[in-house]
C-alpha cells in the first residue's frame, strides 16, 4: 500500500510530466514556423500572430479543461 509521501511524490511526478509536455507543445509551435512561413508566405509579423494566437487558444483549453475537471470532480 503507498503511503502519504509515495503519493505526493507520483503527484510531483506527474505533474512535472504535464508541465514538460505544456512546455513542448509551445516549442513545437516554434519548430513548424519556418515551414508555416513558406507554405503561407507570412511574414515575420503574421508569424508572431501565429504564436500568440496559439498560445492563447491552447491556454483556453486549458482553462477549460480545469474548469471541466473542477465541475465533474472526482468521481
Amino acid at each position: 500500500m503507498a503511503t502519504s509521501t509515495d503519493k505526493r511524490w507520483l503527484a510531483l511526478a506527474l505533474l512535472s510530466a504535464v508541465q514538460f509536455m505544456v512546455v513542448l507543445d509551445i516549442a513545437i509551435v516554434n519548430v513548424a514556423l519556418p515551414s508555416i512561413k513558406l507554405d503561407l508566405g507570412f511574414s515575420q509579423e503574421n508569424l508572431q500572430w501565429v504564436i500568440s494566437a496559439y498560445a492563447l487558444v491552447f491556454g483556453g483549453f486549458l482553462l477549460l479543461g480545469g474548469r471541466l475537471a473542477d465541475i465533474l470532480g472526482r468521481r
